[in-house]
Order: C-alpha cells, then sequence, then structure tokens
C-alpha cells in the first residue's frame, strides 16, 4: 500500500497528460471544422441583403448566415403577403417562391449551427485542457510532498481496521 501512496502521483500526471493531449486535439478538429465551414460558404459568394441586420457583407461567418436568412424569410413573406408554405394555396406560384427560400434559409441557418458547434467543441476543448494542466499541477505537487517526506521519513500510512 504504501508504494501505492508513493506513486500515485504520477497517476494523476498522466491523466492530465492525456487530457492536455484530449483538449487540444478536441480544439484542433473545433477550429478544423469552423475553417472548413467559413471556407465552403464563402465559396458561394453570398453576399447579405441591404436591408440585413449585416448589410451588403460577404456571408462567411455564423452572423452574417444567420442575418441572411432572416432578410430571406423576410423578404419571401412580404411577397406572400405574409402566408407560410402551409398557408398558401396549392395553385399559388408563390408556393414554389417560398419553397425556394426555405432550402436556402435551412442551408444557411445549418452553416449558422456548425459555426456554433464549432465553437462549442474548442471551450469545452479548451476546458479539457486546463482539467489536465490542473491535474498535472496536483500530481507535481503531490509528487514533491512524497519526497519531502520519503527524505524525512516521514510517509506513513495509516489505516484503519476494523475491530
Amino acid at each position: 500500500m504504501k508504494s501505492v501512496i508513493r506513486w500515485a502521483w504520477l497517476g494523476a500526471i498522466a491523466f492530465g497528460v492525456v487530457l492536455v493531449g484530449a483538449g487540444g486535439f478536441m480544439v484542433m478538429e473545433g477550429r478544423a471544422a469552423h475553417n472548413d465551414v467559413r471556407d465552403t460558404l464563402a465559396q458561394e459568394r453570398i453576399i447579405s441583403a441591404e436591408d440585413a441586420d449585416i448589410p451588403l457583407a460577404e456571408v462567411d461567418s455564423a452572423a452574417e448566415a444567420k442575418a441572411q436568412a432572416d432578410a430571406i424569410r423576410s423578404h419571401v413573406l412580404e411577397s406572400t403577403g405574409g402566408k407560410t408554405y402551409a398557408e398558401l394555396d396549392r395553385d399559388d406560384p408563390a408556393r414554389a417562391v417560398y419553397l425556394n427560400s426555405v432550402t436556402l434559409r435551412t442551408a444557411l441557418m445549418e452553416s449558422y449551427l456548425a459555426f456554433k458547434v464549432s465553437d462549442l467543441v474548442v471551450g469545452i476543448g479548451l476546458i479539457v485542457a486546463l482539467m489536465g494542466a490542473s491535474h498535472i499541477a496536483l500530481g507535481v505537487f503531490l509528487g514533491l510532498l512524497v519526497r519531502s517526506a520519503d527524505r524525512e521519513g516521514s510517509l506513513q500510512l495509516k489505516v484503519a481496521t476494523n475491530p
């Protein structure tokens, strides 16, 4: 049992290294996903509408994608007199326009969601890496305590026994 206590600090350090590695991987993958979505969205060369929350901007970020999706919705509702797809008559030609707008808005909102998920992965990766760093610090501290106690000969294990 004494040897377990004497070397347990190495387990804390090893676990910390694993967490730092996992956190770093999550940050890298989250950033890579963010960049992939940005680049794919930029390839479409979408410019936001003049009346969008972010007017006349190249759509290559989460905020711009959401702003353009909202602008498309307001434009299509203007053209349909405020009616949604389900409220339009089946023979109404505006129904096809509305359906096209849903397709465009869905693609933009998927990009928006992908940006947000990649940001979440980066954030969680940072938290995991920080937890790993704290485990490493704890392991080093415990290792120093064990070494100090070994030098003084004061490392003792008190085990409670049942009568």
